[in-house]
């Protein structure tokens, strides 16, 4: 773990002192860190081929993948250093970097890079591939040993590199279930080669470039092999950096994820790349905070099969059980024996879960504040064989806390303690909700707060602003109501460990998912630190929710709702009254939604399309000035028509218009 940060690579923000004095960042890379020493992991990535930086491993042509340097304990890797697992049944699992070969006897000595050692399979035999992670494959070649002769297969003096099968079936997937299910006698979804009258001694198999994790080779007819080798070109598709938890000192906020990242294409093996815009090329970064140094939660298997928590020292000690599953069925897990390792899960109580991806740099880091320690792990995929990603720098803002914690609350007014503590609302029904809030402080250092940002489905109403114990309604000093924000200031009654008080927001509002997260965050008007968000918890006896959260029954769902046009007649004369038609509807219950609204005429004719588009839940306004390719339509009826089409179909709804003059 890297620890003390705050005293080591730490460059402050360029931007006003007045304003962010006490905002740093933490670098990693070019200007900071060093990726390898700073990193818990490395999938696919490369941090030689360019200075400073990450970028997916390229395949050299010439050099067999399955094949690396051995360890000290002699075990075969592949060309990444990945230890090879074998076995003659079915794996239990497909796992990153564990390259795995199963099935017909010999198989640890087909990729061990011994081209002497024969190895023997009879008739309906395989071998079973992968690769450890997703590779740009174009060549399968196999062949029997060079030297040596039999001793029994069919008499004595034979020479094995005379007897290699006459047949044989080469397939190749992407997909872990046909890896570990697919019968032995099948071959994978993608066959890239057969030859029922082989008559080489190499059987070098060759295909167009495709991305391959998983290959197999059957053989119909027996014989004798040596190796198999595998071959491909250009870079990793699906590469993946995960950095060591990183110690703050303190806790701290965080602030926003910042990152530089080049998208290359090559021109072909080993050429230098072209720094490009229009490759297929993403990268996405996740983050996740925590209040100890101990993300996982080790157990053992004990006597009577249930699992005790152990530390990470001890559950290493413990002997791992074996990746192969002997049994009958391939879809049965294997059962562990008391004393071998057991599940490790992610500490919920002290770390947040993963947060959703980051695809844009200067996004707010979606982790929570008030934590000490913090990982991020980014994701480098390309969808084109010599596109990819180089990661040149990643930063992550922080500065101190304005006060310990800030929690709040969310309820219904009319019902403060909800059965069970769970708020419920209906779809696109507006109601009155109360946000409580309640700071802690432990050090006169910590700032505190005159302003709070509280996220929102829609722009609110907000209807009292209250403060104090007890509460009494204040005026704020001023109010700035977004379409998915409330910000309220309050410079004249500040929040600090002097005057620390209960605050609370009493607005109208509507929800449009199942379930809404009011998330809000308080700051300091003009002040040094980041902001800190707010946490779900007891803010206040008076509610018993202890949550953000606000659900709404599935029963209750319409997908499309609140469709209103304001009037039915358009006038666009210029006179100022009902020139335009306000299209204006409510999309709930959906994250991505394609969305189009439009104007056609009594025939079915397309008159205009005033929007098509993504879009989630929430309200929508759309605007037709009664034109069609920039001149007015002639009077008469008219169809508004908005659909969105989502996972469970298409949802429609029709309004008839009249433009008259």
């Amino acid at each position: 773990m890297i620890r003390n940060l705050l005293s080591r690579i730490v460059l402050v923000l360029g931007i006003p002192l007045a304003l962010e004095a006490q905002v740093e960042r933490l670098v990693i890379g070019q200007g900071g860190l060093d990726w390898r020493e700073s990193s818990a992991d490395l999938l696919g990535l490369d941090d030689s081929a360019f200075v400073g930086s990450l970028q997916p491993f390229e395949l050299d042509p010439s050099v067999n993948i399955a094949v690396g340097a051995k360890t000290e304990e002699d075990q075969p890797t592949n060309i990444l250093g990945h230890i090879w697992g074998t076995s003659f049944g079915v794996p239990s699992s497909v796992e990153d970097k564990k390259p795995w070969v199963y099935g017909s006897p010999g198989h640890i000595l087909v990729i061990d890079g011994d081209v002497d050692q024969p190895t023997y399979v009879s008739t309906v035999e395989h071998y079973t591939f992968d690769l450890g992670l997703p590779v740009a494959l174009n060549r399968v070649v196999f062949f029997p040993p060079i030297k040596g002769r039999t001793t029994s297969y069919g008499g004595s003096g034979l020479l094995l590199r005379d007897l290699y099968p006459r047949q044989y079936v080469v397939s190749g997937s992407l997909n872990p279930q046909e890896f570990l299910f697919t019968g032995t006698k099948d071959d994978l979804s993608i066959v890239l080669g057969t030859n029922f009258n082989h008559n080489e001694r190499v059987a070098d198999v060759r295909f167009p470039t495709q991305f391959l994790r998983f290959a197999r080779v059957r053989f119909p007819a027996p014989g004798f092999i040596a190796e198999v080798e595998f071959y491909g070109e250009g870079f990793l598709p699906e590469t993946r950096y995960t950095s060591q938890l990183f110690d703050m000192g303190e806790p701290v906020n965080f602030g926003r994820l910042l990152y530089d990242f080049e998208v290359y294409r090559s021109p072909g093996s080993g050429r230098e790349p072209l720094l490009v815009t229009d490759a297929p090329v993403q990268i996405a970064l996740e983050v996740r905070s925590g209040r100890d140094d101990t993300p996982l939660v080790h157990h053992l298997t004990m006597e009577i099969g249930e699992e005790k928590e152990v530390s990470e020292a001890e559950y290493e000690r413990a002997p791992s059980g074996d990746r192969v599953n002997l049994t009958v069925s391939y879809a049965a897990p294997q059962g562990r024996v008391p004393g071998q390792r057991g599940e490790v899960l992610d500490d919920v109580a002290n770390w947040s879960f993963w947060s959703e991806p980051h695809y844009s740099s200067g996004e707010q880091i979606r982790a929570p504040d008030g934590r000490q320690f913090i990982q991020v792990r980014a994701f480098i995929s390309s969808n084109e064989i010599f596109a990819f990603g180089r990661l040149n720098s990643l930063s992550l803002e922080y500065s101190p806390l304005l006060a310990d914690r800030v929690v709040g609350e969310v309820a219904l007014e009319s019902e403060p303690q909800p059965v069970d503590g769970v708020v419920e609302m209906s779809l696109g029904e507006s109601a009155l909700l109360t946000y409580d809030v309640r700071a802690d402080f432990s050090s006169a250092v910590q700032a505190g707060f005159d302003a709070v940002r509280l996220s929102m489905p829609e722009a609110v109403d907000l209807k009292r602003f209250e403060m104090g114990d007890p509460l009494v309604a204040l005026e704020p000093d001023s109010v700035l109501v977004g379409d998915d924000e409330l910000v309220v200031y309050f410079p004249s009654n500040p929040i600090n460990r002097g005057s620390n008080v209960p605050l609370r927001f009493v607005f109208g509002t509507r929800v449009f998912n199942f379930n809404t997260v009011f998330e809000g965050e308080v700051f300091q008007i003009g002040g040094e630190n980041l902001a800190q968000s707010i946490d779900g918890g007891d803010a206040t006896p008076l509610v018993a929710t202890n949550d953000l959260q606000v659900f709404a029954p599935l029963d209750r769902l319409d997908v499309l709702a609140d469709v209103d046009t304001g009037s039915s007649i358009v006038t666009p004369n210029g006179d100022g009254v009902n020139d335009h038609l306000a299209f204006s509807f409510t999309l709930q219950g959906v994250t991505a939604a394609d969305v189009e609204v439009s104007i056609y005429d009594l025939s079915g004719q397309l008159v205009r399309h005033l929007s098509a588009q993504t879009r989630s839940e929430g309200r929508y306004r759309d605007v037709w000035d009664g034109t069609k390719d920039g001149v007015l339509v002639v009077p008469g009826l008219y169809l508004a028509r908005v659909s969105a089409v989502v996972d469970r179909g298409t949802f429609e709804q029709v309004t008839g218009v009249v433009v008259a003059y």
